[in-house]
């Protein structure tokens, strides 16, 4: 089976490439750095005794090039059957997406939804394909209106980002369900990665205030795992980790969902329609 991993050169990334290939997938690391994917590629074939690993480039935050990687995948592998959608960012300064959409919100969110609705066609029927969503528990202070998008800063546009993420993957269960195809949403923890970190002075203070609640590269890599290779796994769940946890009721709204799908959709039209 062929499994896509977004911003697997390193961390949990990494670690859930390194599993999959044990498992003897042929997996892809879709990465934006190809240099540095390259030799993550060459350590995970020797990780994992799997020589079936590729590396492919993708920025997630540029839709130019989540098009460009569709079309070469889509020529090169046929299918898809996991997509662990794992890369993301954490970006405390004020910057913009190719796009024009503010840099957390514009390269974990949609470009997330456009590069799986891009791919979605390439899942064949009935085959027990898995999509794996990467969020976090800061969701809970992600609440957004879409017409402030691009005014969040840091911590709350990067809360936003995965608020978004976890309704669009309740979303899209209910639209590939009866294809088959599995959709869940993770947390995989606070992971000792550098996706926390500002390169300021109080990086002392937040590694300080998180370093109780770090989890290791290889556990957070365990729910992606779990959510692209376990039996008996179902759709449109929330874990954390390897665990179900259930959405209290207040942050699950079908009319906020309603209006960012077709926010996205438009977006997702418009990219399209452009050369």
């Amino acid at each position: 089976m062929n499994a896509v991993i977004t911003g697997a050169n390193r961390g949990i990334g990494k670690q859930t490439a390194i599993a999959l290939a044990r498992l003897g997938h042929t997996v892809i690391m879709a990465c934006r750095n190809v240099d540095a994917a390259a030799l993550a590629c060459s350590e995970v074939k020797v990780a994992s005794g799997n020589d079936d690993v590729f590396v492919m480039e993708l920025d997630i935050s540029s839709s130019k090039s989540i098009r460009s990687f569709v079309q070469a995948y889509s020529e090169r592998f046929k299918e898809l059957h996991i997509l662990v959608n794992n890369a993301g960012v954490s970006k405390n300064s004020r910057e913009l997406t190719e796009d024009g959409f503010e840099m957390n919100v514009g390269t974990n969110f949609f470009g997330t939804y456009l590069l799986t609705s891009l791919l979605v066609p390439l899942f064949p029927e009935n085959a027990d394909c898995r999509i794996v969503i990467v969020t976090s528990n800061i969701y809970k202070i992600g609440g957004f209106r879409l017409d402030r998008i691009d005014r969040y800063r840091w911590f709350k546009a990067y809360a936003v980002s995965k608020y978004m993420l976890l309704l669009y993957s309740m979303w899209l269960s209910g639209q590939l369900k009866d294809r088959g195809i599995k959709v869940n949403a993770v947390h995989p923890g606070i992971v000792r990665t550098s996706i926390m970190y500002t390169g300021r002075w109080y990086d002392a203070i937040i590694k300080l205030l998180l370093a109780p609640f770090f989890v290791s590269v290889e556990d957070g890599a365990k729910g992606h795992v779990h959510l692209a290779t376990a039996e008996g796994i179902g759709t449109g769940d929330y874990y954390e980790k390897s665990r179900v946890v259930k959405i209290p009721q207040r942050y699950i709204s079908d009319r906020k969902t309603q209006e960012l799908m077709e926010y996205s959709a438009k977006y997702m039209e418009k990219v399209l329609s452009s050369r």
